[in-house]
């Protein structure tokens, strides 16, 4: 059985990643232009400009119109994507990385917007944690600088619980043991891009205003009460985000023949 042929674009994109890790173009420096990389290369326009894209969303070189590629890094900076498409997915996600807890406390809502999605009459108090999100150490060689500033909100709890969710020791862990794919029923999430101020780009490593993305999420009972509100900022040049749409009712089974078959039975009634 003969293997998988590479596609040319990605075979350029490795050679002039080789060539910029080897400093044959330097940080601040240009890449050749479009056209005489056609030629260099022999390889069409289209062809080039799919490389150029994986070394750009590799976060390398910089494109502008009319300008050309300037080499802006030398080292690839670790990315982490996230696929999700059911709740045990999203789920899988926090397993797979490192929730590291920056502060923990008490203190009374004040925040409309939270106080409405848990229910709950401004004043009432509440335990907000804040933590960053990295990937776990040895997943990939690079450093492990975090790509996600989370800040959790939880609404009063027994008072065994609470004490557990307010001590540093235990936060993270009993925090965790209610994001349970068996207990969840529903989890509600909205997307923006924002900019981050100053505090949390001290946080994530970064300049205060750089672009971030983020991520709303209530988390649901099976019940329908709300039991955690997370906010997550997410560093652009670190973390891509990617879901999968289904058709309705083809949840069980997945891939072309299950949406070609969803397709026939909906041409038969």
């Amino acid at each position: 059985m003969s293997s998988k042929k590479t596609p040319r674009y990605k075979t350029i994109a490795d050679q002039l990643i080789n060539a910029i890790l080897g400093n044959q173009y330097p940080i601040g420096s240009a890449l050749p232009a479009e056209g005489q990389l056609c030629e260099k290369l022999d390889a069409s326009r289209h062809t080039i400009r799919e490389a150029l894209r994986i070394l750009e969303e590799a976060g390398l070189i910089t494109r502008r119109q009319g300008s050309g590629s300037e080499v802006i890094a030398n080292t690839p900076p670790v990315r982490y994507r996230q696929t999700v498409d059911t709740i045990e997915g999203l789920l899988q996600y926090g397993q797979r990385t490192r929730l590291t807890l920056v502060a923990v406390r008490e203190r009374p809502l004040t925040n409309v917007v939270i106080a409405a999605r848990f229910r709950l009459a401004l004043g009432t108090t509440c335990i907000e944690q804040l933590a960053l999100r990295s990937e776990r150490v040895g997943a990939r060689d690079g450093p492990t600088t975090p790509f996600a500033l989370t800040t959790i909100h939880l609404p009063p709890q027994p008072p065994k619980r609470r004490d557990k969710l307010i001590k540093p020791e235990t936060a993270l862990s009993t925090m965790l043991t209610a994001l349970d794919a068996r207990t969840i029923g529903r989890i509600e999430q909205t997307f923006e891009a924002v900019a981050l101020n100053a505090a949390e780009a001290a946080q994530l490593q970064v300049k205060k205003g750089v672009p971030a993305l983020r991520a709303d999420r209530t988390y649901f009972d099976r019940e329908g009460r709300p039991i955690l509100v997370a906010i997550s900022l997410h560093r652009a040049d670190r973390f891509k985000y990617s879901m999968v749409l289904r058709h309705e009712g083809a949840e069980s089974v997945s891939g072309t023949a299950s949406l070609d078959r969803l397709a026939k039975s909906r041409r038969g009634r």
